[in-house]
This record gives C-alpha cells, structure tokens and sequence, in this order.
C-alpha cells in the first residue's frame, strides 16, 4: 500500500544515499512531502524525482510567519505533517545533540503527538 512520507532534516545534508535507500524502500505509488530548504529537502526531492515518485514540496506562508514570529519553521512543520503524512523521514547528523536541530527535532516531537511514525537518520 502506498505511503504519504514527509523528508525532513538538516539544510547542510549533503548525502543523498541514505535518502535513496529509504525512499526505495517504499512502496510504489508513495508520494513525498517536503519543505523548499536546501539540504535533506533537496536531496528527497532529487532522489524522488529519479525514483519516480510524486513530490509535494511545500514552503512557509504569511499565516506561518503570523502564528509564529521568526519561527514560521514551525507553522510550515504543521501543515506538511497535517497533509496526511503516515511516516516521519528526518536526517540530520546532530539530531539529539544540545541546541541542535531544532526544526528538525520539533518535526519528529511533533509528529509522534500525532502517533505518526518516525524514523532518523544521523549518517
């Protein structure tokens, strides 16, 4: 059965074979969601392209930049996870380190409140 997956992470990920392996693992017919940031979002939307798999690459808005002022990170976050995502893909090397990744650790916190699966990816 297809999945809806959301690619998160770091906007300095630069290797897009951890990526690959996870999105070819899928199910054909699954759909990518993502943000418009360099990094792990361009890497997913590389990757998926060459896979053949749809992709919804999503950006902050003005309502995101209202409901959280300098952190419309958050807001955009939200409504990537609210599209229908089944599963969390976040790649980020520091995740889980101190005062780091802190979109991408507000996306997974996020998505397990929602009881959506989540899978990280530090290399």
């Amino acid at each position: 059965m297809p999945r809806c997956v959301l690619v998160t992470g770091s906007t300095t990920w630069d290797n897009p074979e951890p990526i690959r392996r996870a999105l070819a693992a899928l199910p054909p017919g699954s759909k990518i969601v993502t943000g418009d940031t360099p990094g792990a979002d361009a890497c997913a939307v590389t990757v998926a392209a060459e896979l053949g798999l749809e992709v919804s690459r999503m950006k902050k808005n003005r309502a995101d930049h209202r409901a959280f002022p300098g952190q419309a990170w958050r807001g955009l976050n939200e409504r990537m996870l609210a599209t229908g995502v089944d599963l969390v893909l976040a790649f980020h090397a520091d995740y889980g380190k101190p005062g780091c990744a802190r979109g991408t650790v507000h996306m997974v916190e996020h998505a397990k409140t929602c009881w959506t699966e989540v899978q990280i990816f530090r290399e």
